[in-house]
C-alpha cells in the first residue's frame, strides 16, 4: 500500500527540502535530491538507490509500473507545490544516494575532464551532458565548482552529474603533477601562449582543463598543463561560453 503525504510539514518532506537546498547536509549524508518524472526514473533505471520517491497522488498511476516496491509516497497538491521549484517540475520528486567517487578510475581514464571553479549551474549542467555525450566518463572539479549533486545542474545535465564518476580535489596543482606522473597529456584552455586547437597532436591518456566563467584558469595550473589550447575564431570577440568551449575541446580531443 503506498503511503499518502498531505502535510507540507512531514519530516520526510522537511528533511528532502533540506537535501534539495544545503549541499553542505548533501555531503554530510551521501545523498542528492532530484525533481521531475523523466530524471527521477532515469536515475532510478541507472541503478540508484532511492531514500524516498515522492509522487502527486493524481500522478501515481501514470508511474507505478516504472517504480520501486518501497519508500514510494503519494503526495497531495500542497506538498507537491512546496516541493516543486518551477513550474517546470511534473509531479515527481526523490531522494537517492550518492556513489563514492572512485580515484583509482581517474587515473587510469584514458581521456579526463578537469574543471576549476565553474561556478554556474547551468554550464556545469551542460558541460556533464557533453562530457558523458563524448565519453569523459571520469571529472575532476575544484572545490570551488558548482555542485554537480544540485537540482538545478542534475535537472540540467539530464542527470549525467551524476552519472558520471566526480573527483572533488582540493589544491589543483598537486594533482596536475601527478596527472603528469602518470604520463597524462595535461591540455590547458587558455588563450595566453596558446596553440590553435588543431595544430598540435595529443596522446593518450589526456587530460582537458576547463576553467572559470570569467577569470578562466589559474596561472599555476596553467603553467603545469604541457599543452596549453585555444579555439581558433573571430578577432570580433575573445572568448566563448564554458560549456561551449569544453564541449568543441572535448569534441576535438575526443
Amino acid at each position: 500500500m503506498i503511503n499518502l503525504i498531505e502535510s507540507k510539514d512531514n519530516p520526510k518532506i522537511k528533511n528532502a527540502l533540506k537535501i534539495a537546498n544545503d549541499a553542505s547536509y548533501r555531503r554530510k549524508n551521501g545523498v542528492f535530491f532530484a525533481a521531475t518524472s523523466k530524471v527521477v526514473l532515469d536515475i532510478i533505471d541507472a541503478g540508484f538507490a532511492h531514500q524516498a520517491v515522492f509522487v502527486l497522488a493524481d500522478e501515481y498511476e501514470k508511474f507505478a509500473d516504472r517504480l520501486p516496491d518501497k519508500n514510494v509516497y503519494t503526495v497531495s497538491q500542497p506538498v507537491a507545490d512546496k516541493l516543486s521549484e518551477g513550474k517546470t517540475e511534473d509531479g515527481m520528486w526523490a531522494v537517492f544516494e550518492m556513489k563514492t567517487a572512485d580515484e583509482d578510475a581517474i587515473f587510469t581514464a584514458d581521456k579526463l575532464l578537469v574543471l576549476q571553479d565553474v561556478q554556474d549551474p547551468n554550464n556545469m549542467g551542460a558541460i556533464m551532458r557533453t562530457a558523458l555525450g563524448f565519453g569523459y566518463d571520469n571529472v575532476v572539479v575544484s572545490a570551488r565548482c558548482a555542485d554537480v549533486y544540485s537540482r538545478k545542474v542534475i535537472r540540467t545535465s539530464m542527470t549525467a552529474s551524476v552519472k558520471v564518476n566526480v573527483l572533488k580535489v582540493a589544491d589543483m596543482v598537486a594533482f596536475t603533477q601527478k596527472l603528469n606522473e602518470k604520463g597524462f597529456t595535461t591540455v590547458a584552455a587558455c588563450l595566453d601562449g596558446a596553440s590553435d586547437l588543431g595544430t598540435v597532436k595529443t596522446s593518450l591518456p589526456v587530460a582537458l582543463y576547463i576553467g572559470n566563467e570569467g577569470q578562466g584558469l589559474s596561472d599555476d595550473v596553467i603553467e603545469n598543463c604541457k599543452i596549453r589550447l585555444k579555439i581558433p575564431m573571430s578577432d570580433r570577440i575573445e572568448s566563448l561560453n564554458a560549456a561551449v568551449s569544453a564541449a568543441v575541446l572535448m569534441w576535438e580531443l575526443r
